[in-house]
Order: structure tokens, then sequence, then C-alpha cells
């Protein structure tokens, strides 16, 4: 089978949508092997070893554009326009957008699937630029309508296609995500120790990672400290600062929680699994989420989750987190209290561990892939390829 990928943000971007790019293009390169995968990129960035390991294997091929196809503003619209153009050249059996996306240009023997991530901005449309705004729109509503299959990360994702672009629900398959390898490995002592001095954090914390906004709703933590400023554990939060940090901070000020919370913006990524660790508790009191990846990779941690309830955050942390309304302060402080007990903590603990099996790469790819087939004509999806 040859597969083809809009590749760009595995090259480019290295958080969320390059994460999943990379996980889910390392994945089906290990798992299937002997199907040839080309991914189409306007940009190479190789000097990043986990972009070498995800997308230089020996059955991947990466496509680029040429000459002034490689300027800024030529190479978006070679995404767009032209790279539809260069795969129908390859004679594909499938393309796969993998964020959000197809390209204008289809080859009639060619099926397309496209993995939509969420819906962010029909949703909270005052976040985004308004021109922006129509412009995800008209390319996110026309690339589900045009690709053979759609791929949502969750059901919430599923749910919100369906109501802001009437996608038939037939046509769209829940396929989740993965965790980004670093999160399998063991933190050592010394690690965690080296991490510690470069922060300087404490040996226990309350833990967010998220981008510092409204919607992220890190302000409950901060009400709840309010309250409770006889609690042991200080507070590190982690992430982009945006216009919203100011008013944090102005609340923190106003009640004298100077020493109880701690902002770090520039943390490695490489350092993130040392830092979940570390923590007593890992608190994602979100409003709103596509998927939540955050949760699981505390639980890989084997960190206690709490999280709110509704949007997507029960399919994330399943069994293994405890949940409440994002703004109910009192029910945040009870589950917070809850995992003072250390019995509750390694219970919790132990559930997490169980949840995040669902999201092995395994599993993921073979979801992956028997979707590929099922586009494909009945022949060719009843042959075996998964690598033994």
């Amino acid at each position: 089978m040859r597969i083809g990928f809009d590749a760009k943000r595995a090259f480019k971007n290295f958080t969320g949508l390059g994460n999943y790019s990379r996980f889910i293009l390392k994945s089906l390169s290990q798992n299937f092997p002997t199907n040839d995968y080309l991914l189409y990129t306007p940009e190479v960035r190789r000097e990043a070893m986990e972009i070498s390991q995800a997308c230089n294997n020996s059955n991947q091929k990466t496509i680029t554009p040429n000459d002034l196809w490689k300027l800024p503003v030529a190479s978006g619209i070679w995404r767009s326009i032209f790279q539809g153009a260069k795969h129908c050249e390859s004679q594909l059996d499938i393309f796969h957008g993998l964020s959000n996306e197809i390209p204008l240009f289809k080859n009639k023997s060619t099926k397309y699937v496209v993995t939509v991530h969420d819906l962010l901005f029909c949703r909270y449309p005052e976040l985004f630029n308004p021109i922006d705004v129509q412009i995800y729109k008209l390319k996110m509503s026309r690339s589900c309508m045009a690709a053979d299959q759609v791929i949502a990360v969750s059901e919430q994702t599923k749910e919100d296609l369906i109501s802001y672009f009437q996608i038939d629900p037939s046509k769209i398959k829940v396929v989740y995500q993965g965790v980004h390898e670093i999160f399998h490995q063991d933190v050592s002592y010394e690690k965690s120790l080296v991490v510690k001095q470069k922060y300087n954090i404490p040996d226990h914390y309350l833990l967010f990672v998220s981008t510092i906004d409204k919607r992220k709703n890190v302000q409950l933590i901060l009400q709840a400290l309010k309250e409770r400023k006889d609690w042991e554990y200080p507070l590190v939060v982690i992430g982009r600062p945006t216009a919203y940090l100011p008013l944090l901070k102005k609340y923190i000020a106003e009640h004298n929680l100077e020493s109880k919370v701690i902002f770090l913006h520039n943390v490695s990524f490489e350092d993130l699994p040392a830092i979940y660790k570390m923590a007593h508790v890992f608190i994602y009191p979100s409003y709103f989420e596509g998927f939540g990846i955050p949760i699981i990779e505390a639980q890989r941690m084997g960190v206690p989750v709490i999280t709110s309830t509704g949007s997507c955050f029960r399919e994330a942390g399943g069994n293994g987190a405890l949940y409440g309304k994002p703004d109910d302060i009192d029910g945040l402080i009870q589950n917070i209290e809850m995992l003072s007990d250390p019995n509750n903590r390694e219970n919790l603990i132990e559930k997490g561990y169980r949840n995040i099996r669902r999201f092995d790469q395994s599993i993921i790819s073979r979801q992956l892939m028997e979707i590929y087939e099922e586009v494909l004509e009945p022949s060719l999806a009843r042959r075996p390829v998964l690598a033994s």
C-alpha cells in the first residue's frame, strides 16, 4: 500500500499537532513496515532527533517543494494546492491529512482520510482572529466533505463535526491519540534531582500544564488555594503565557498567594516527564478540549489526575481520574484533600495505569490501518498487513 501524508506539522511543530503527526508516522512505519509512506511537507527540519526517528525510516520518503516554493508564503500555497498535484504523480492508495485538511486537488484513484482535532474556533471564536475563523471553517468543512473518511480524536470532536458542519455521522470514526514516547521512559532519581534544581521547584506540588488562558481555567485552582492556605503543596503552572496571565497575577497578589504559585514558561519538553512524576497531583480543570492529552501524560507518569466533567475529559481519563465541574471550588478542594490519603492516591494511580493501555501505539496504528483498508477495495482490505 502507498500512503501519503500531509506531514507539515511533523517537521515543523513541536507541540500538540506535531507530536500527533510524528506519533502516527512512526507507529505506522514500525507496525506496518511493508507499506510505502510518502511524507509531503513544505519544510524539513531534520536536526531534531524526534523528527529523524519518526520521519526518516527506510519505508518513508519525504517530498518537498522546489526553488521558489520553499519561500514562506509560497510554501503555504504549495501545501494547500500544489501538494495535491504532487501527490497525484505518486499514485497513492491513501492520502491522510493529519491536521484538519486535505489538498484541493484530488486523484480519482486515491482515497482520502482527514484527522480533525478540535473545533475550538467554532466554540470560542472570540479567541481567534475573525478572518482566521472563516478560513479555518472553509478549509475544515471542505476537507471533511471531500474526504472519504473523517477521523475525530474524540467523541466530543465527532459531535462537534456533526453539529457545526453537518458531517454524516457514518463518515466519522473516532481514533484516540497516544502519548509521546518520552513518557514511556523511566525517570531516574538523578534526573528528577537535576530537573528540580534547574527550575527551583519543591519535592512535591500541585501541577497544571497547558496554555495559560481563561478557557484552561487555572483560576479555579487559585481560588481553591485562597480557601485552603494551609495546604503544604504549592501550585506549579507550566505553559505558554497569554494576555490572561496578568489577571491571574493580580488575583495572586490580592490574596497573598505569591509563595503558593510558581509560573514556568520555558520548560524543556524533555524535562516534562520528571516534572509530572514529582507532582503530588495533576489538575486539569479546563472548560473544553478536543482530547486532553496532558491527562494521559500524567497518568503514564504515575500521577493522580483531577479534571473536569463534560467535554472529552472522561474519554481521556476513564476511571483513572477524579472529576468535578469546572466552576466548583468546593468540589476541587474535596478531590485534592481526598488524595491526601495514601490509599486513595495509590488506587487512583493504578487505575490511571490501566486506563492508558487504551492509547498504546500498536492499538492506534491498527485502528488506522483498518480504516485505510475499509476505504479501499475489498480485495485489498482482506490482505494481512500487520508486522509479525
